[in-house]
């Protein structure tokens, strides 16, 4: 890899292998890309859904095969050897490049780049994106100039000296989703259910969700369009039971795919999104003011997404149905939750208006701001 356009300045973002990791490092590389005198190199995982992402929007990858903590227990010689290279070849990497800062996304994938930026005393900006911190995050914390938090109530370690600088900036959302804020189509004669699991899917909303619409059909609105995104692993399943669903239901229109490079199409037009609770979605929805079922992923760290979840709910913004150790109790709160909200359009507008007053669409140019300002220094 060698170092583009001599002129420009460099800025290398460090993170991935989720979309909730890098659709807001793209937000922030978007602010940069229109200034024109900045490369910027996204480093991360080798995952497909990463480098289809980064592919989607344009800007350079690579993908650096390190190791997740859970690796230190239940395989301690595959992690140190893997993120061991991964290290060496980010400080080659940096070294070539000459950043004037890197911009941690959070995620495993981040750790071996901040460290070697660390290293090479580069500045570092990190993303909080949670109200509790991801493990690299709080492993990371120390070594970093500026770390930029999504919520006001975000609860980051105890520090003993003024580095890192907290600001709250909120979480960066991507400009072609806060341009249909102002464009949400409700007034249409279908209703449209968007459901996301995140970019890796979740298996447990989606059989949940298939639950819901194979028994409870008949009590659902009748010109009903499911936008499903699923995941990888779940798509050929979730295909196969929308085409039964549809050959005793003409009326039902589906669209269905493993992830949606852009959901800026269907956001204005949702109806009511049901959704995890990761922070990245939970911004995208506010800024687009989407009435949202949220289900909380169980085994997040920290219990992160039911905090956040919590959150939500607490403002109005959003339902929380907590996932059950058996499907059917999840099936039993879902089907509550979505035939109740879908046959009450005024509890969805309110939902709406709450959403929007906890958007913070300037929080792409804040984070710019603050990394601006370290490449002054």
């Amino acid at each position: 890899m060698t170092r583009t356009s001599p002129e420009k300045q460099p800025l290398i973002f460090a993170g991935g292998g989720t979309g909730g990791h890098l659709l807001p490092g793209i937000a922030v590389a978007d602010q940069f890309a229109s200034l024109g005198n900045f490369s910027i190199t996204f480093i991360g995982s080798n995952r497909p859904v990463e480098q289809q992402i980064i592919e989607s929007s344009g800007y350079r990858h690579l993908g650096l095969t390190s190791s997740p903590s859970n690796d230190l227990r239940r395989a301690p010689w595959r992690f140190f050897w893997n993120n061991s290279r991964a290290f060496l070849k980010a400080k080659q990497v940096l070294k070539t490049e000459r950043p004037a800062v890197v911009i941690g996304l959070g995620g495993f994938a981040s750790v071996p780049v901040i460290l070697a930026a660390a290293w090479l005393r580069i500045p570092i900006v990190l993303l909080e994106q949670n109200i509790v911190p991801g493990r690299a995050n709080r492993f990371l914390f120390s070594r970093a100039s500026v770390v930029c938090t999504s919520f006001a109530e975000t609860r980051l370690p105890r520090q003993r000296s003024e580095v890192p600088r907290v600001v709250f900036t909120g979480n960066p959302v991507r400009e072609r989703i806060i341009e249909t804020a102002g464009s949400r189509q409700t007034e249409s004669e279908e209703t449209l259910l968007l459901i996301l699991g995140g970019s890796q899917g979740a298996e447990a909303v989606n059989q949940a969700v298939l639950s819901l619409l194979e028994q409870d059909r008949q009590v659902l609105p009748p010109q009903l369009h499911v936008v499903h995104q699923t995941g990888q692993s779940d798509w050929e399943q979730a295909t196969q039971v929308y085409r039964r669903l549809q050959e005793t239901d003409p009326d039902l229109k589906v669209t269905v795919k493993p992830f949606f490079d852009d959901l800026s199409l269907w956001y204005p037009r949702a109806d009511l999104v049901i959704s995890r609770a990761g922070a990245t979605t939970l911004a995208e929805l506010a800024c687009t003011g989407c009435p949202t079922v949220l289900i909380p992923y169980p085994n997040s760290i920290g219990d992160h997404q039911l905090i956040n979840a919590r959150f939500y709910e607490s403002q109005g913004a959003a339902l929380l149905v907590e996932q059950t150790a058996d499907s059917a109790g999840t099936l039993r709160l879902l089907q509550a939750a979505v035939v109740n909200l879908l046959n009450d359009s005024v509890k969805r507008q309110e939902m709406s208006a709450a959403m929007r007053r906890l958007a913070l669409p300037e929080a792409a140019s804040r984070v710019a701001q603050e990394i601006l300002a370290l490449t002054a220094d």
